[in-house]
């Protein structure tokens, strides 16, 4: 995969995003999605690739919170944030994806807890809440 194939899409998507062509810039971002969700299988140890694909987790996000899919909207803040907490545990992992793992969950963390705060009433969040509640006290326990 070309690294200009993704960051079309991405820019695409965002265009349509900003111009509220959102079944659009839906299509985009799932390609995008997609693409780097396949070439981080090729390539795991990838930080860029990785951020790419949470900043795409994240476009998602605000594309269906706008959309008022709010679960769908949980789901891919969710999506990358489990992905990088498992990536944090790993024993067999070296020191550098555990430190690009913990960078991603200094993003993806207050970004779902920001999303919680604002959407209370979100059947997911509700279902979702004591898991984060567990997450955000191995946060601060980490950081001591």
């Amino acid at each position: 995969m070309r690294h200009s194939q993704w960051q079309s899409l991405l820019k695409s998507g965002n265009n349509c995003f900003d111009h509220q062509q959102l079944d659009e810039a839906e299509t985009f971002y799932l390609q995008a999605y997609d693409l780097l969700s396949e070439a981080r299988g090729d390539d795991p140890h990838s930080s860029e690739l990785l951020m790419a694909w949470i900043c795409t987790c994240h476009n998602l996000t605000s594309l269906y919170e706008v959309l008022g899919y709010l679960d769908l909207s949980l789901e891919y803040l969710m999506i990358p944030h489990e992905y990088l907490m498992k990536i944090s545990e790993a024993n067999y992992l070296n020191d550098d994806m555990k430190l690009t793992a913990f960078k991603g969950i200094n993003i993806t963390l207050p970004a779902i807890i920001l999303f919680t705060n604002n959407h209370a009433d979100c059947d997911g969040c509700r279902l979702q809440l004591p898991s984060l509640q567990k997450v955000m006290g191995q946060e601060t326990s980490s950081i001591h």
